[in-house]
Parts: structure tokens; sequence; C-alpha cells
């Protein structure tokens, strides 16, 4: 019997919120969503907070230096909507203050951001905006998916998503991203390299590994508009160096993953033990991490 999932629903990318602090971590996810902006024919949008911290100080209350900070983030976004990186593109500068993560949350609310793409700063401690707290407080908690540019990703002067690899471990929250998986390979015309890795507590590996096989299968086997027949990979191991490692081995350009999921390898907590977490912060691509109840 096939098995079911939410693969069947189709999607769409009508908006995208490209989230920065103007520092190079986070410019450096500016180019992915300008071009995902642009094969989605989707509407951009360039979107800052000014955290309290930041504040100038020496004002007569907390109100105006909230407002001069505002009046100051305008003119760095103008700055960047003007600059070389954003020729020839029509985007929508949003400015706020206060709560990082309330702000953007905020932006993804009033615009209807269907996609949220932002930088991280990886594997080396954490910074104020990006991953650590915020991108990790993205992938948890984000109404829209999250794309997260790390600085192990690739550069590329054009980018085109070749390559596609999805990882699950087949729990539901796994496969709500199944619909952004088809999505993007249909769009972009990629080879998909379907993932799972498990952990070595199982009574028979080989067993299991075929299984699986039969299953990650299964969940393609409606879509007849591929470029190439999907690659299967089925390996025992901590689930996350089994996903870098296929994605470093494959030369993916992005991986697609579902967040929340119950089984450990779509799980986001926030610790740094996650596999999640891992995966992003040490990814040779982009990371899509797409969330259930995603529009709710």
């Amino acid at each position: 019997m096939k098995a079911s999932s939410p693969a069947n629903g189709a999607i769409s990318l009508k908006s995208v919120l490209f989230a920065t602090d103007f520092s190079n971590a986070s410019i450096q996810a500016l180019p992915y969503a300008k071009a995902i902006a642009q094969r989605f024919n989707a509407k951009l949008f360039t979107g800052h907070v000014v955290p309290p911290e930041d504040y100038p100080s020496g004002l007569n209350s907390g109100e105006e230096a909230a407002q001069l900070a505002s009046r100051e983030a305008e003119l760095k976004i103008n700055d960047l909507l003007n600059s070389a990186l954003c020729l020839d593109l029509s985007c929508v500068g949003l400015v706020g203050t206060g709560d990082i993560w309330v702000g953007l949350s905020d932006f993804i609310r009033k615009y209807s951001i269907d996609l949220l793409v932002m930088g991280t700063v990886g594997r080396t401690g954490l910074r104020k905006f990006l991953l650590g707290s915020i991108a990790e407080e993205a992938i948890r908690e984000s109404r829209c998916p999250v794309l997260t540019v790390g600085p192990e990703s690739r550069r590329a002067e054009d980018i085109e998503f070749c390559q596609i690899l999805y990882a699950t471990d087949f729990s539901a929250d796994s496969l709500v991203a199944l619909p952004y998986v088809f999505a993007f390979a249909k769009n972009y015309g990629s080879r998909l390299i379907l993932v799972h890795g498990f952990e070595g507590l199982t009574e028979s590996p080989y067993l299991h590994r075929q299984m699986a096989k039969v299953r990650l299968r299964e969940l393609v086997f409606n879509q007849a508009d591929f470029v190439a027949e999907p690659e299967i990979i089925v390996e025992m191991g901590s689930p996350a160096e089994v996903v870098l490692k296929a994605a470093h081995d494959v030369t993916s350009d992005l991986i697609i993953i579902g967040a929340h999921g119950a089984g450990g390898l779509p799980r986001v907590a926030s610790h740094f033990g996650s596999v999640a977490h891992k995966i992003v912060c040490r990814a040779v691509c982009p990371v899509l991490t797409v969330r259930p109840l995603t529009h709710g």
C-alpha cells in the first residue's frame, strides 16, 4: 500500500522576506532571496528590526530612542536597496524596533510572507541576530518555512538548485516538507536525493534499510515530472552526519527538512544537540526547514 503524505498539496510562494542585520553573515543570504523570488515570481521584502540594546543613548525617552533608531535603520535599508546587490530588483524595505523575532513575526503576518530567508553565523557560538538565538527561534516558531544560508554554503554566480536533498524520518512532521520539495524541484528542474539516516538500534539494520528505501520511493511514486530518477540514500549512523555526508557527496544545492518532527531527524530544539541544528550550522548549502501548520 502506498504511503499517505501531504505531498499532493500544491504550494506557491507569493512573498519572500529577506531578514538582515546588515552583517556580512546576513547579506550572504540576499542572492538566494532574490533568486527564489524571481523564480517563483514572488514579491520580495527586506526586513530589519532594531533591538532595544542598539537604540542610541542619551535621549530623553525610550520612545524617542526607538524613533531615531528606526530612522537610521531606514537609511541603511535604502542604501542596501540602492546598492549593486539590488540592481534591477523590485523590493520593499521594512523596519521595526523592539524584540527581533517579534518584529519579524509581525512582518510575516502583516505581509502574508510565504518564505523567510536569513543568514547564519554557523557553528561558532551565538550572536544577537543569527543562529544562535533568532534563527533557531525562527525555525521553531515561524508561520512560514525558513531558508537559512550558513557560512559553509558554497558561493555561486547563478543560483540554481540543481541537486535537492530531502531528509526524512517518515514522521508526519517531516513529511509536511514534501510539497516544498516538489515545488522547488519542479521550478528548478532539480534532481532529487532522498535520504534517511537511522541509529543502530534496530534488530535488523539490513531489513530496516530495505524497508526505508521502499518507503522513500513511495513518497515520490505519483510524481512523474522529475528530470531524473531520484537517488535513494539510507545509511545507519547519526542522522545529522548521514545527511551532511550525503549533501557533501552529491554536491547538494539545497537541503529540505521538516521541523519539530517526533523522530529526531527534523527535530529542532533550543539546545545545540538537536539534529536539525547540526545540519543548519554545518551544511555546505542552504537549508529549508518547514514546520507543521505552516500557515496556521
